[in-house]
């Protein structure tokens, strides 16, 4: 079930009402959202809710296990191995598998091993993380374990974001599911107008701009560098117009039932720093990996070289975690060889608000991380030598279909630039009720406008 479906503009106000019509009776109101969520994961493919709640139902297990065993380290390595085991068999064996063919075949041999013939099961990435971060928080006595297996599921499958995020850690929000909640209407007005800005950015502009880029990349090889280089701009605005969307509209309907998930997106593109644009972009993800990767390697307070090896370790992870080709390792060791300045160099950190005179320094910062989305969009490592040839041997000339697209990219950007001092542009108007009301309905009708055609998938739900 898409958040840009009519299925789910049915689907959000049925779970709504019933929610709130079971105020002060908790029990009820987790086993709704539970049998919610796994409506919700199931209208893709009911045969993948055996591995959810396997993961649950291990995790939760492990979790009481790990608080009353004194083998604490042996049920959690269980636990971890366990969910990593199902991640890696459905995302990486494949991948790892040809890896090991292509080597031992270099070397002279010839080794003929199975592959699996399996579908990626949606969201498997995310809520495989949530299990995670649960058992490593319960082992570490961050948090106690809960007794209440009901409200755990609810934590690892709750639908607004269990196919795509945000990645919440239990301690933010297993509490919320163990405790009574009111209906607040403010909070709810917040919402609506968050899942209204959610959906404006991924039908408007993200699906909008898609169709762009499947033009100007088609064939790279034969493109201009302005081709690419435009290409790379408006790859950079799709991406992250569909994955804010989806963060803002999963983060809105939690909000309709009183229950707060962690902001993924902060202004990204108004970083002045690489380092910066890292704690601003897909924020819970790389929270995660600070917390339980890039920490337990000993962090930044190690040596220099040390501390740039746990910092290559993390975005290797980051791109491999997007996806299981050779392309993600690449992004992923480019964005991490961009960071390492930063542990040699000590700079300024920026904090605040980006001014004015900051945009020429966040103009080369989204200009940065679009050129290294290339390698994140290419198909192969040929795909992404072909658009490098392009960049390097390519003309510079006009590109009337770069700048058509424009016209959905400013829009965007003067948006977030206006709205930077709130979690999204729509959060606080300061206009008149006739105002608002007109920008809220100026944005309906185009999202009706554009969603006459045929419904495109949100990016990560390849991850």
């Amino acid at each position: 079930m898409q958040f840009d479906s009519y299925i789910y503009a049915i689907f959000l106000p049925l779970v709504f009402t019933l929610y709130w019509a079971l105020a002060k009776r908790l029990k009820w109101q987790n086993a709704l959202l539970l049998a919610a969520s796994y409506t919700f994961y199931g209208w893709w493919d009911w045969r993948f809710l055996g591995l959810i709640i396997a993961t649950s139902l291990t995790t939760w297990a492990t979790g009481l296990a790990i608080d009353s065993s004194s083998h604490r380290k042996a049920w959690a390595a269980m636990s971890i191995v366990f969910n990593l085991g199902i991640l890696f068999a459905f995302k990486y064996f494949n991948f790892f598998n040809d890896a090991a063919t292509s080597l031992l075949s270099s070397l002279g041999m010839t080794p003929d091993w199975p592959t699996l013939n399996i579908i990626l099961p949606v969201g498997i990435s995310f809520y495989t993380f949530q299990a995670i971060s649960y058992t490593v928080d319960v082992l570490r006595k961050d948090i106690k374990p809960t007794r209440d297996l009901t409200a755990f599921m609810v934590y690892i499958a709750f639908f607004p974001q269990l196919v795509a995020g945000p990645i919440e850690r239990a301690r933010d929000l297993l509490p919320q599911f163990l405790k009574p909640k009111q209906f607040d209407y403010a909070t709810a007005v917040t919402g609506m107008r968050q899942i209204l800005w959610g959906l404006t950015k991924k039908i408007v502009i993200a699906d909008s701009l898609g169709g762009y880029l499947d033009t100007m990349l088609y064939n790279p090889a034969q493109e201009s560098a302005t081709t690419i280089v435009m290409a790379a701009f408006i790859f950079a605005m799709q991406i992250y117009a569909d994955f804010s969307g989806y963060s803002d509209i999963a983060i809105g309907s939690a909000r309709l039932l009183n229950i707060k998930l962690s902001a993924n997106f902060k202004y990204p593109f108004q970083s002045r720093s690489w380092n910066e644009f890292w704690t601003r972009w897909h924020v819970t993800l790389m929270t995660w990996l600070r917390t339980y990767v890039f920490y337990p390697l000993g962090g930044s307070r190690c040596s220099r070289w040390r501390t740039s090896l746990n910092v290559m370790v993390v975005f290797i992870l980051s791109g491999l975690w997007h996806g299981a080709a050779w392309t993600y390792v690449l992004w992923g060791t480019v964005c991490g060889l961009l960071m390492l300045p930063r542990v040699f160099i000590t700079r300024p950190k920026h904090e605040g608000i980006a001014s004015w005179r900051d945009l020429p320094r966040c103009f080369l910062q989204f200009a940065l991380f679009g050129l290294t989305l290339l390698i994140f969009r290419a198909h192969s490592l040929t795909h992404v030598g072909e658009m490098c040839h392009a960049l390097v041997h390519g003309s510079w000339t006009t590109l009337p279909l770069g700048i058509t697209a424009l016209a959905y990219m400013l829009p965007l950007a003067v948006a977030d630039w206006m709205g930077r001092r709130h979690e999204f542009p729509l959060q606080h108007l300061p206009l008149p009720t006739w105002a608002r009301w007109a920008i809220y309905w100026t944005l309906l009708a185009l999202i009706a406008y554009y969603s006459t055609g045929q419904q495109v998938s949100y990016i990560y739900f390849q991850f």
